[in-house]
């Protein structure tokens, strides 16, 4: 899929992945690293998603590159984020992450005022596909 990013800003040190794995230990899914790469703490053109029956919208990509000042960060996501089997790549405009799931490579809603969170598809793939 061909999407259009907005005010990318280039993944300073691709190492950060590999931290990201010692520091939760999990495995970090390829295809979220070539997203991750590919559209960095970006805002897509077509931003809108359904979580269950409701509307909601991905602000941006998440940044990956420590102390970036001016952009949602991943690592301020997994610092407030307790389930490890959710690694945040989005953040919706009211503070709520977008996450892959680990456990069955699922992206899910989570809720940053309940800690609730909503199936938003099957796959990153099918995610992007539903962003209009």
């Amino acid at each position: 899929m061909n999407i259009e990013w907005k005010y990318k800003i280039e993944v300073a040190n691709t190492d950060v992945f590999a931290e990201i794995e010692k520091e939760r230990h999990i495995s970090f899914p390829n295809e979220l690293k070539e997203l991750i790469i590919e559209a960095n703490a970006a805002t897509p053109a077509k931003y809108n998603f359904m979580a269950g029956s409701v509307e909601k919208a991905l602000g941006a990509i998440l940044s990956f590159n420590r102390n970036e000042a001016d952009t949602d960060s991943v690592f301020v996501a997994l610092s407030v984020i307790s389930d490890t089997n959710l690694l945040p790549f989005g953040i919706d405009p009211f503070g709520n992450y977008i996450c892959y799931s680990l456990k069955d490579k699922s992206v899910v809603f989570w809720d940053h005022e309940t800690d609730g969170i909503t199936a938003v598809s099957n796959s990153l793939s099918a995610f992007l596909e539903s962003l209009y």
